[in-house]
Formats: structure tokens, C-alpha cells, sequence
């Protein structure tokens, strides 16, 4: 299976809860599921602040994940 790396580059997640459970979701179909540290912050509208989400951007690059 896949290793997948999550993480919002964009706009903040609203439903941590509907997040959790698509995370459980890829885990029980195989996956390998990364979550990045800061997938669920939140600034403003946007998943944290720019520096914020420029750094999970670098991170999820130098992950070596599939997806």
C-alpha cells in the first residue's frame, strides 16, 4: 500500500472529527498514514499562518511519501 502524507496547505480544517475518522479510514484499508504536525491548525480561515503552512509544505516534500 501507499504511504500517504497529510497536511493542509490551504484552508483550515473545520470537522476534525470527519478528518480523524478519513485518517482511521486510509490506516484500516493499508495505508501508511503520516499526519502532519500542523494539519489541524488554524488561522484565521487559512491552516495556520503562512510561515506555518510554508513549513508543512517543506516537510511534506522531504517526507517521501507516495502521496
Amino acid at each position: 500500500m501507499a504511504h500517504i502524507y497529510v497536511f493542509s496547505p490551504s484552508s483550515a480544517v473545520r470537522d476534525k472529527a470527519a478528518f480523524r475518522r478519513g485518517i482511521a479510514r486510509l490506516k484500516v484499508l493499508g495505508h501508511e498514514v503520516e499526519v502532519d504536525e500542523a494539519a489541524l491548525s488554524a488561522h484565521q480561515r487559512f491552516a495556520g499562518d503562512d510561515e506555518t503552512r510554508l513549513a508543512a509544505i517543506s516537510r511534506a516534500s522531504a517526507s517521501g511519501a507516495d502521496i
